[in-house]
């Protein structure tokens, strides 16, 4: 997916998938809805294309009784007088188009709402979008055809996918950014490769937020450290400066010189330093007890 967008190589990924009735029309109903103007109520007979594998989207209105011819990146549909027919196709995407969920909506498969699934597959091809992962989780569809917008929120409702809605001046916006829907999204429209690609990138930004969140707390604790030892320094700098230096016990003002003589070493280290080394609450000990009599200066 280095080549091109990682949502046109979704695409791209999508138009390779088999699909038969009737899946097949479920993916092409979806597809025309998308391409629906704000008002239509019959069968949009034009689809704009995007990066796809128009010979594989031909093949699909073919094997529903349409011929298609080309018109730039747009594809020109015409009901063939022989051979397959076009009304299941038609009758489905007029269902849609009025608002009325189809009867067939309700088959499941594996545990997925198979009309669902495979309708936004075709919206997805249709006015679909997903940004790089690498940048952020979005994934996101442009529709202008007002009812066709409320089906695709549905329809993403049944996959378990909470999509957000907004109006824009001719179209309405559906969008969803968490990584979890957007992932299971591509599952649902069958791009495992994408899905794959996907959870990597998650994956690797995971790691790296992990690691830089130990690197700032280990920065952090280091600065606090390194402020909490300057102020203890200060303290017993200012003890030994004083009358009461002389009445400190040996231990005590050994204590005092390893510490004012390595500031930045930790408790446990100034422990090692005495003779004969002690431990760290040891050491911590006799520090407080220096605290304690500086304070009382």
């Amino acid at each position: 997916m280095e080549s091109a967008s990682f949502s046109d190589a979704v695409r791209t990924e999508v138009c390779q998938l088999r699909a038969k009735s009737p899946s097949r029309r479920y993916f092409l109903a979806g597809l025309l809805c998308s391409q629906a103007d704000p008002d239509q109520k019959d069968m949009p007979l034009k689809v704009r294309l995007k990066s796809m594998d128009t010979g594989k989207i031909e093949g699909f209105f073919s094997d529903e009784g349409y011929k298609v011819s080309y018109d730039s990146q747009t594809l020109m549909l015409t009901r063939r007088e022989e051979g397959t027919d076009t009304t299941l196709l038609e009758d489905l995407t007029l269902e849609c188009l009025s608002g009325t969920l189809p009867e067939e909506a309700e088959t499941d498969e594996d545990g997925t709402h198979r009309f669902a699934r495979y309708f936004m597959r075709g919206v997805f091809l249709g006015c679909g979008y997903i940004s790089d992962p690498v940048k952020t989780y979005r994934a996101e569809f442009h529709v202008s055809n007002g009812i066709c917008a409320m089906l695709t929120v549905e329809m993403l409702g049944h996959l378990g996918i909470n999509a957000s809605l907004t109006s824009r001046d001719s179209y309405a916006q559906i969008y969803f950014k968490a990584g979890d829907s957007v992932s299971d999204f591509l599952g649902y429209i069958g791009a495992v490769k994408a899905v794959l690609e996907f959870e990597n990138i998650r994956a690797t930004k995971e790691v790296n937020r992990q690691v830089s969140r130990t690197v700032n707390c280990d920065e952090s604790n280091s600065r606090r450290q390194s402020e909490a030892g300057a102020v203890r320094n200060e303290q017993i700098r200012k003890l030994m400066k004083s009358n009461l230096a002389k009445c400190l016990t040996p231990e005590l003002k050994a204590a005092a010189d390893a510490t004012l003589a390595n500031p930045g070493a930790s408790i446990g280290e100034l422990g090692a330093l005495m003779d004969p080394p002690i431990s760290k609450s040891g050491m911590n000990h006799r520090i407080s007890k220096l605290l304690e009599l500086a304070e009382g200066l």
